[in-house]
């Protein structure tokens, strides 16, 4: 097994970041050379191509707040509204180093992957990340999937994998078993940061993107050294990277495409490429890839039930939009954790495996085993009575 990356690196940027969704991306100018397989690809991304908003949307900013979540203290909304300011990557690697002190651990046999978005894009899509850590594991990689319920959303990655059949909230042991036996884990948010707790109702409340929101993907409990990470706006992709950067990760891609957290076949995508050595920016056009380009329509989800049956169908070989959106985030995502030599192998490994209908296998697979493990957690705590057991 290949060693755990501990040393933190060092920020390269000092960005002023306004945490500001675009109106609009405009896509990337030629210019500079990234390598895709064999063939290079003549890209570049520049804040240029961004078209500004006159007005801000305000981030609510959390370092006194979780300090006083952490003392489990009662907050108000007031006090939340009355914290709006910027953060810096070393607030953002302080407060996740902060929030992993008080989370419950998973401890894994091997080095995992964590595909996860930020949220708060507002696009009301299809669970994207969810099915591509599905895809992903079934080409291979392991699995440490860190998500909760719908917050800034109107399905959550639990909602749609309780609607799929698969046990939610299982313990650490469970599951790193799981993540041994199908390659794939997940880790309910709140029971595994008990702070999050406190802040869940606030944080509907306020109906704006929060610290909270940045700092999800940090948080991953397994402690997941390879990550697609996706984010509302490219305004804080660099922050996103150095603050992952100073926390330890082996390589992480942060990602946004056309208004959305996650890869999409609508268009370009604003990519920053993170590890211990280097953080480099560029741009990734899923046409060069042979992603067929979609509109937002396509991808759009609905309740929990509606996007389970879609990823149902998708997982069964069902081909469409979905299906490319889903086989480039896990193809890229393959690459990123060294499945795959480079991306467009990785989407060919993702592809198999989804038209094949192998992915509707593995998640049988992580249903039936996920179920088990539920269960016997049940019975250790003395729950089985219990209708959630």
């Amino acid at each position: 097994m290949m060693s755990t990356c501990v040393n933190k690196g060092h920020c390269l940027h000092s960005l002023p970041l306004q945490h500001r969704r675009p109106q609009s991306w405009r896509g990337c100018t030629p210019s500079a050379r990234h390598t895709h397989g064999s063939r290079q690809v003549s890209v570049q991304c520049s804040s240029s191509v961004l078209q500004q908003p006159e007005t801000t949307q305000q981030t609510v900013h959390l370092p006194q707040v979780l300090s006083a979540l952490m003392r489990r203290q009662d907050l108000s909304r007031e006090e939340c509204r009355a914290a709006v300011t910027g953060e810096t990557p070393q607030e953002m690697a302080g407060l996740a180093e902060a929030m992993q002190t008080k989370a419950v651990p998973v401890h894994t046999s091997c080095d995992v992957l964590d595909i996860v978005g930020t949220g708060g894009d507002g696009i009301g899509s299809v669970n994207i990340s969810t099915g591509a850590c599905v895809l992903a594991a079934a080409a291979g990689a392991h699995v440490a999937k860190h998500g909760n319920r719908a917050v800034s959303s109107s399905c959550g990655a639990a909602d749609v994998l309780e609607a799929l059949g698969v046990a939610v909230e299982l313990s650490p042991t469970s599951v790193s078993s799981c993540i041994e036996q199908t390659r794939l884990g997940f880790m309910y948010a709140p029971y595994y940061h008990p702070v999050m707790k406190s802040v869940k109702a606030v944080r509907s409340a306020l109906q704006v993107r929060t610290t909270l929101n940045m700092l999800g993907p940090l948080l991953n409990p397994a402690g997941a050294v390879y990550g697609l990470i996706g984010v509302y706006s490219p305004d804080i992709s660099m922050l996103m990277a150095e603050a992952l950067q100073q926390l330890g990760t082996r390589k992480a891609l942060v990602v946004h495409s056309q208004g959305m957290d996650e890869l999409t076949p609508m268009g370009s995508a604003d990519i920053v490429e993170v590890t211990q050595e280097s953080i480099k920016r560029y741009c990734l056009e899923p046409k060069d890839l042979g992603i067929s380009r979609c509109e937002v329509k396509d991808l759009k989800g609905g309740d929990k039930a509606l996007n389970a049956q879609i990823l149902r169908d998708v997982f069964g070989g069902q081909r469409g939009a979905v299906a490319d959106c889903l086989c480039l985030n896990a193809g890229v995502a393959l690459a990123a954790c060294q499945v795959a030599p480079t991306a467009q192998d990785g989407i060919r490994m993702a592809q198999e495996v989804q038209r094949s209908g192998k992915a509707g296998d593995t998640l049988q697979s992580w249903i039936d085993v996920s179920q088990q493990l539920h269960f016997a957690d049940c019975q250790a705590a003395g729950r089985l009575k219990k209708s959630r057991c």
